[in-house]
């Protein structure tokens, strides 16, 4: 009998929900069919069976949520065992000897086909009886849970844990910190009136997803923006002139990849917009690479894919990348590694017809350009008032370690890259 667990893909994905089932209990499997799909928070997850074999059991139903390390489904392999009865298989036992710093982990079985690699399991679990040589158990709790309890120096195995299965929660380890100069605070909680006419509606795990990012940046950064006006008229009939190009008949081609060409420009000239503030231990992490993120409005909510090493891609090569990774993130079908390790993000409000905004910086970077709509307007050259067309910027910064006169510098360069488009075009 093979026990199909949910596997721990990473990046805090510590559990899901069924979407969908393509086989039903009694059905025979083959190795490799796609088995189930899974809302996760950042991706849809679709996970293909590890054996051939007849589906003895399902671990959860559409609709249900489950988490890392419990079964996902029994399928009789014919190598023998019963289906246990009773209630779904427990989340397996870890535990760290006294005195060593590395885990003892095991391996769940599964992949997850969006990751394109087999994930290897935390399988952190509930405690099991003490032996001699078990001193201590590991807490149950997500990559970013730790860091959390890492950041602000809380010991996350001593912590009692308020979620499922015992699992640490943030909010359990910022009370056992009982610090107020923690960077992180609990939300503070609110009741909300359901009387009269309301419609009360469950939120996606996306949303979640995005409800925690974004109050988690708010709480931490000090945002201050900038905003600006270019006067993009070159830009305009640059991009026309290779839309007319036969040669790059099969690329849409739209100003995305040029924002990006100077931004890439910008960050280069002024390195500290490319990092990380690491307040803890008073350190800026300066990046060498760059790698942009690209805010995508899908019919789910925000998903925000990164661009991998965006100096080495020409206007054409970013042209293709951001078509291709918008396509798959609005099918819900983008890879994990396309939605990790960024150093700095681009939100386009201009594509809904918006010109300005305040767009929150994606924690951990320090800074995100928004960018508005393209609009004729008068524009004053010499002594003439002329139509041009006009593009509105703006640019959100960590005012921690990034002050208003160098952001202004940062956006005056990528203002005149824009208005002189020409100038991207030289390496």
């Amino acid at each position: 009998m093979f026990d199909f667990k949910f596997s721990d893909v990473g990046e805090g994905l510590h559990e899901g929900v069924i979407l969908e089932w393509h086989f039903k209990e009694g059905d025979t499997v083959k190795e490799g069919e796609l088995l189930v799909v899974i809302e996760t928070d950042k991706v849809n997850a679709e996970l293909t069976a590890p054996v051939s074999g007849v589906i003895k059991k399902l671990g959860a139903q559409v609709g249900q949520m489950i988490h890392v390390g419990e079964t996902l489904v029994l399928i009789d392999d014919g190598t023998g065992g019963d289906v246990p009865e009773g209630s779904a298989p427990a989340e397996e036992v870890k535990t760290e000897a006294a005195g060593e710093g590395e885990e003892n982990e095991q391996g769940v079985i599964g992949e997850i086909e969006v990751s394109s690699a087999v994930m290897a399991s935390s399988n952190e679990g509930m405690s099991a009886a003490p032996t001699q040589t078990q001193t201590a158990t590991k807490a149950l709790a997500t990559p970013a849970a730790r860091k959390l309890a890492r950041d602000l120096g809380v010991d996350i195995n001593t912590v009692t844990g308020s979620g499922a299965h015992g699992r640490v929660m943030k909010e359990d380890i910022i009370a056992a910190s009982g610090s107020a100069s923690t960077q992180t605070v609990a939300a503070p909680k609110v009741s909300i009136s359901k009387e009269g006419n309301v419609e009360v509606v469950p939120i996606t795990k996306l949303r979640k997803a995005i409800v925690s990012a974004m109050t988690r940046s708010k709480q931490i950064i000090p945002h201050t923006v900038l905003i600006n006006e270019l006067e993009v008229d070159q830009l305009v009939e640059l991009r026309q002139s290779l839309k007319n190009q036969e040669l790059y008949a099969d690329v849409k081609i739209t100003y995305m990849p040029f924002i990006m060409k100077a931004v890439v420009k910008a960050l280069q000239a002024f390195p500290v917009f490319n990092s990380s503030f690491d307040q803890e231990n008073d350190q800026v992490v300066l990046k060498k690479f760059y790698n942009l993120g690209m805010a995508v409005d899908t019919p789910d909510g925000l998903i925000v894919p990164v661009v991998k090493n965006a100096d080495d891609l020409t206007i054409v090569g970013l042209a293709k990348e951001t078509r291709r990774l918008a396509e798959l993130t609005r099918d819900r079908k983008v890879q994990l590694a396309d939605l990790k390790d960024a150093t700095f993000s681009i939100t386009n409000f201009g594509s809904i017809g918006v010109p300005f905004g305040t767009p929150i910086i994606n924690h951990p970077e320090v800074a995100i350009l928004g960018v508005g709509n393209i609009s004729r307007k008068p524009v004053v050259r010499g002594d003439q008032v002329v139509p041009g067309y006009v593009m509105p910027l703006s640019l959100a910064v960590d005012h921690r370690i990034i002050d208003g006169a160098d952001a202004g510098r940062f956006l005056n360069l990528v203002k005149q890259l824009l208005e002189n488009p020409s100038l991207l075009l030289i390496d």
